[in-house]
């Protein structure tokens, strides 16, 4: 059943790949970008350490657009030498790459705010490995991290799939990429706690939610536990398809 369910949701097309150039289409994603509070990955020329920023704004008429500060010192510190950067990020199902460089840096409340040329090109890249979902209002699925900078932390998850979770949690403590949080738990609807070991791929503070936003991938899941996921997300998509979103 397992098997099927991937097929359903994976499709048998590989996956694809666009290069936007359209300078129109190009502006309106970021402007998306920026809606969402999307969590953007960051990595700098002559920097090993990736780092986390969003976008806090465009300005369409001068070519540019506003870049949080990067949340490691030594991924600011390289962008200010180099002035350049490539970034990856997701929208609406979609991995987004692309190069820029920095026009001009300033600072707003303490923290640094860099001006960024709009990029030439953004490559888009739809993704078919796992079916993520992003859970509707309403749709409540807790998330419980036993041990965070020695706390046990709670929140809830915005997307789901058989690779990992999105989640927002209520803790001030943000977690290294790679950083392993064992013994974390979700509650699905009507499902016995689902308890896992999570990979942190992504961290910040979200100034929107003022919660910490994670993004991480699930770590050695078994057949069962794959399968209560697949089930789950099946489940959802037949509502969804029947009723259209709640």
């Amino acid at each position: 059943m397992l098997v099927t369910l991937k097929r359903a949701f994976q499709g048998d097309r590989p996956p694809g790949k666009e290069r936007v150039t359209s300078s129109t289409k190009i502006k309106t994603i970021l402007q998306q970008l920026k809606a969402e509070h999307t969590l953007l990955c960051v990595n700098v020329p002559g920097c090993k350490d990736s780092a986390n920023t969003a976008i806090l704004g465009t300005e369409d008429k001068r070519g540019l657009f506003y870049l949080d500060e990067l949340n490691t010192d030594r991924a600011h510190q390289a962008l200010l030498r180099t002035r350049k950067l490539r970034i990856t990020g997701r929208l609406h199902g979609m991995e987004l790459q692309f190069a820029t460089h920095m026009l001009k840096t300033d600072t707003d409340g303490g923290l640094a705010l860099y001006e960024m040329a709009i990029p030439k090109a953004i490559t888009r890249l739809q993704r078919r490995e796992n079916f993520r979902l992003r859970l509707n209002p309403g749709l409540l699925v807790p998330v419980t991290i036993p041990n965070l900078g020695g706390e046990s932390i709670h929140g809830e998850a915005f997307d789901l799939s058989a690779g990992g979770v999105g989640a927002y949690l209520h803790t001030r403590n943000i977690p290294s990429r790679g950083q392993l949080l064992a013994g974390s738990s979700l509650v699905m609807p009507r499902t016995r706690p689902f308890k896992a070991k999570l990979e942190v791929r992504f961290a910040r503070q979200d100034a929107a939610h003022h919660m910490l936003r994670i993004g991480a991938r699930f770590v050695g899941l078994d057949a069962k536990q794959e399968r209560q996921i697949a089930q789950f997300l099946a489940e959802q998509q037949r509502k969804r398809r029947r009723h259209g979103p709640r």
